[in-house]
């Protein structure tokens, strides 16, 4: 716990000082000290934190558009239902991600703190936030427009199923207008992963401003017991004959 210096006696003004707990975040340490306490540093984090949880409702109801277009348009097709588990995958790990933001943000506007909580819990804040960056790295590889097994390119309306009649179901196989979608999904599953390796980094600074009555108290608790103390000595060291 980290103290400024304050200069004065007990009995002349006591002004109120700040009291600075140790940094949390793999790079809080490295932030000069007058940046990380200031104004626009603590703005910044918390408007991270918002943005994450935009990104992720953003990206979970694109991605959830388009899961309910494959999973018309495939099962108009094959008689054996389901779609594609990279779909299932993306889709969890954004549902996921919007719980974890929806979390934090409501405690961050309970605390005023973009991490707040205890110490090991802010620990656990930065362990999510690394948990979350690979997650949305493995979003961005699924879907990925080169290639991604939920990307842009898996197109479910080719021209065998474009407006013709399975004879299977006897149902008519809609065109997929859906396949650009996971372009939204793939740009903000990037942005989402610099969004969470920044709160992972950096935390925002805990401090706790203590008043002139509690310093003052405390100062003259000090000097009651060191007077005390001093006292003791000499009595012990002279005894009556």
């Amino acid at each position: 716990m980290q103290r400024r210096p304050v200069d004065h006696t007990v009995d002349g003004p006591v002004d109120d000082h700040v009291i600075y707990e140790k940094p949390t975040g793999l790079l809080t340490r490295f932030v000069p000290e007058r940046f990380r306490h200031g104004a626009f540093y603590r703005w910044f984090l918390r408007l991270t934190r918002f943005l994450q949880l935009v990104s992720s409702v953003i990206s979970l109801g694109l991605f959830s558009q388009r899961m309910y277009k494959v999973y018309r348009l495939v099962n108009s097709i094959k008689a054996r239902r389901g779609v594609n588990g990279s779909y299932g995958a993306v889709e969890g790990i954004l549902a996921a991600a919007v719980l974890y933001t929806l979390i934090t943000n409501l405690f961050s506007c309970l605390k005023r703190n973009a991490n707040p909580g205890s110490h090991k819990l802010r620990w656990l804040w930065v362990l999510l936030d690394l948990l979350f960056v690979g997650a949305f790295i493995a979003v961005a590889v699924l879907t990925r427009p080169s290639g991604g097994n939920a990307g842009p390119r898996h197109c479910y309306g080719s021209r065998h199923s474009i407006n013709a009649t399975n004879n299977i179901t006897g149902t008519t196989v809609d065109r997929d207008d859906s396949c650009n979608l996971p372009w939204g999904t793939f740009i903000l599953a990037i942005i989402s992963t610099l969004l969470h390796a920044i709160t992972a980094a950096f935390h925002e600074v805990k401090d706790r401003i203590q008043g002139r009555r509690a310093r003052l108290e405390e100062e003259k608790a000090l000097q009651s017991a060191n007077i005390g103390h001093g006292a003791a000595v000499p009595a012990a060291s002279n005894p009556q004959y």
